[in-house]
């Protein structure tokens, strides 16, 4: 039973957001023959994360020009501390699988798996008091919401780099724990809103139609920054989009309500699609084409009110497409 304890453990060790388990893949992957070749890829995937995850922080968060030197060296300092801690874990459990391939009795295996359950929550402790003292020091040069942030950023690089490693070592291996990912408040604040307007509201005040498509798009936006998905000219139609739907909330006697919403709806689906159509997802087009013809369905001539189902229908394929481009993203593996 213990064995099967300690495989079960080395599995879930090695999903967890530790930046290289080399040892224990080496042990474990009869593929990774060439050593030499093995730890070149792993030195080189170090580097690449270092470089990626540095750009993808500043981007993500937004630094100006001032934090983002401040905060440069705060992170290299950060990224070479935790290295030992990294050394520290992989020795541990390199230890352990010798120990648990030994002839040992029963009670010797439980106590070895106790100390090893105990020694590696330590490190799991050393390393959020090392994110506790580095906070400290970022949180005065990019303000503390950001510095918090930074280190969701670095959660979903450091899941990412886990699966490219694993795969590269283990081509047949499946990682099927989630993807933490820096846009999933934006995500869950739109299922929320969502959930909280199930049966919709659409009246004269149009706050449904605007705080919808205001989470929506927070979505879209924070999706395509972490995941470094171009869509051309975002921020001007992001703009444009709630220019539109501010326009449904100017005049409650305007004639024009129906036209504002159909061109929100319509960018707004182009959006959507754009980010749909990366080479990282498998597109559904059915659910693209339905998005699509939903915000051409609103009709110019009728009263906004008056079609509330097909606004209610809107934002439902928007939310089925969002979560399946979620679901996708969380088990993409960068080729």
């Amino acid at each position: 039973m213990i064995k099967y304890f300690a495989a079960f453990m080395l599995l879930i060790i090695m999903s967890l957001p530790t930046l290289a388990q080399t040892e224990t893949i080496r042990k474990a992957s009869s593929r990774a023959n060439d050593i030499s070749d093995l730890e070149n890829y792993e030195r080189m995937l170090k580097s690449q994360f270092n470089v990626d995850l540095r750009s993808v922080a500043i981007n993500v968060l937004e630094l100006d020009e001032k934090q983002t030197s401040d905060f440069t060296p705060i992170l290299m300092d950060y990224l070479r501390s935790k290295e030992s801690i990294i050394a520290r874990r992989n020795i541990l459990v390199n230890q352990y699988v010798e120990e648990m391939a030994e002839d040992d009795t029963r009670k010797d295996e439980i106590n070895e798996t106790g100390d090893f359950i105990e020694n590696y929550w330590e490190l799991q402790i050393a390393d959020m008091e090392l994110k506790k003292d580095y906070f400290d020091r970022m949180e005065d040069a990019i303000t503390p919401m950001k510095a918090l942030q930074f280190f969701d950023v670095e959660e979903m690089f450091q899941h990412r780099m886990n699966r490219v490693q694993l795969m590269k070592s283990i081509p047949s291996f499946i990682v099927l724990e989630p993807v933490t990912y820096t846009y999933e408040t934006q995500v869950n604040a739109f299922r929320n809103w969502k959930k909280i307007n199930i049966d919709g509201s659409v009246d004269i005040d149009h706050n449904f139609t605007f705080n919808g498509l205001e989470k929506l798009l927070a979505a879209a936006e924070s999706m395509t920054a972490v995941e470094g998905i171009s869509v051309d000219g975002f921020a001007d139609t992001k703009q444009a989009i709630m220019d539109k739907a501010a326009m449904l909330k100017k005049d409650w006697t305007s004639l024009q309500h129906a036209d504002y919403a159909r061109e929100a709806f319509t960018l707004t689906a182009n959006v959507i699609n754009e980010i749909a159509e990366d080479s990282r997802f498998n597109s559904s087009d059915a659910w693209n084409k339905k998005l699509s013809a939903l915000a051409t369905s609103i009709n110019p001539d009728v009263k906004l009110t008056d079609q509330a189902d097909e606004v209610y229908s809107f934002f439902e394929t928007a939310e089925y497409i969002v979560n399946d481009l979620v679901e996708q993203a969380n088990s993409y593996v960068k080729k």
